[in-house]
């Protein structure tokens, strides 16, 4: 993971510091942390690549002659560096230095850019949809970058796996009654008609609609988990906390009482994000499963002919069959589909399950409030940190 290389990183300490906020999935417990210096720094390789791939959106492989394709790839390659280098003069870097500050201008270009080559040979719809793309994947960075959802998964992965038998018990006590209700669903013909018959977009915003209504119930659930984790009485409490971490090189007063700080909207969400993927691994996990279980159950038990008659359709999409003892067996898109949606409901009513069972949620809360006590922590050490060097640089 790369630092941040603002202005405020010139201290080895808070750098190191700050690399361990971002690794924890935690980037907004950064102070000062801002776009220009922050995210979109440690987003320049994925965004050097998405500008390159729109770059080459202009490129006409079957009708171009190769020489012209290259020319064309070599002008978008070309334009890229004199952004780059341009970006470096303005600010005074060496010409090929990584840029430390993306500022609108070098944005604009990112996502103007890859469509002047299009326009240049006259291709006005692939222009067009290079500069969406490029705003899409603006936006998309922004997010991920800005609250360090790759961290936050993998975090969430290994919570996960630690956590494993407390949600076996879970997963025996809740699944069991349920796995029967979805199971009369599954050989039910209106659940077939409802969900084997969409298609494309709409089949996926049903799906996101089970996910959305999950996730708000997690979401209800968050401030009593991270209620009061935030605040600490005295300096011992801080300095037990951040042990084994960068902090744990910072100056900490032995008397007195740590300076209270209230944490802004933008740390709620990141803090909040924590808990919400930290559940929702789990559940996907459970949904995941339960899909498979369908997608296998109708491959071996559900013809052809009564996917047909179940549906209504004239016609379903073979993916894979084979035939065993006579008897073929078939993997289709309906089947599928209905799998897929029968999996969803079921991530649904588990995440409600899992927020409302006493047991489970004493037992995610006892394992996720001390890695986020722990990253209040060492927040506090080092703004304490950073505000004495600030006294004594004045």
């Amino acid at each position: 993971m790369t630092p941040p290389t603002g202005p405020h990183h010139e201290d080895p300490t808070s750098a190191a510091v700050e690399a361990w906020f971002v690794s924890r999935g935690v980037p907004h417990l950064i102070a000062d942390y801002s776009a220009r210096h922050d995210i979109w720094t440690r987003a320049l390789p994925i965004l050097a690549l998405a500008y390159l791939v729109g770059g080459f959106n202009a490129l006409d492989l079957h009708r171009w002659s190769p020489l012209r394709n290259l020319a064309v790839g070599a002008g978008v390659v070309a334009a890229l560096t004199v952004v780059w280098v341009a970006a470096n003069l303005a600010h005074r870097r060496p010409l090929l230095a990584r840029p430390t500050v993306v500022g609108k201008a070098e944005l604009a270009m990112f996502v103007v850019g890859p469509s002047l080559p299009s326009l240049a040979v006259t291709q006005w719809g692939d222009a067009l949809q290079t500069v969406l793309e490029g705003l899409a994947v603006l936006a998309v960075v922004y997010v991920g970058t800005s609250y360090a959802v790759v961290p936050i998964m993998l975090w969430a992965v290994r919570r996960t796996w630690a956590m494993g038998t407390s949600l076996g018990r879970m997963i025996a006590r809740a699944l069991p009654l349920l796995l029967l209700f979805i199971t009369f669903l599954f050989i039910n013909a209106e659940v077939w008609q409802v969900a084997a018959t969409l298609t494309g977009l709409p089949y996926v915003l049903l799906l996101v609609v089970f996910f959305v209504l999950g996730g708000f119930f997690v979401v209800s659930r968050v401030p009593s988990t991270i209620s009061d984790i935030a605040r600490f009485d005295d300096w011992a409490e801080v300095r037990d906390a951040v042990r084994d971490t960068p902090a744990d090189m910072i100056d900490i007063p032995t008397d007195g009482d740590p300076v209270e700080h209230p944490l802004s909207v933008r740390e709620r969400i990141n803090v909040g994000l924590v808990s919400l993927f930290g559940l929702g691994v789990q559940v996907t996990l459970v949904a995941v499963v339960i899909t498979l279980f369908f997608t296998l159950f109708g491959f071996l038990a559900i013809p052809t002919s009564t996917q047909l008659t179940w549906t209504g359709l004239d016609d379903v999409t073979v993916l894979a069959s084979v035939t065993v003892h006579g008897h073929e067996l078939v993997l289709t898109d309906a089947l599928l589909r209905v799998a897929g949606f029968l999996g969803a409901f079921t991530g649904m009513y588990f995440t409600v399950t899992l927020v409302t069972d006493d047991t489970y949620r004493s037992e995610f809360a006892e394992d996720v409030r001390p890695q986020l006590r722990q990253a209040f922590a060492v927040q506090v050490a080092y703004l304490h940190g950073r505000a004495g060097r600030t006294t004594l640089g004045g």
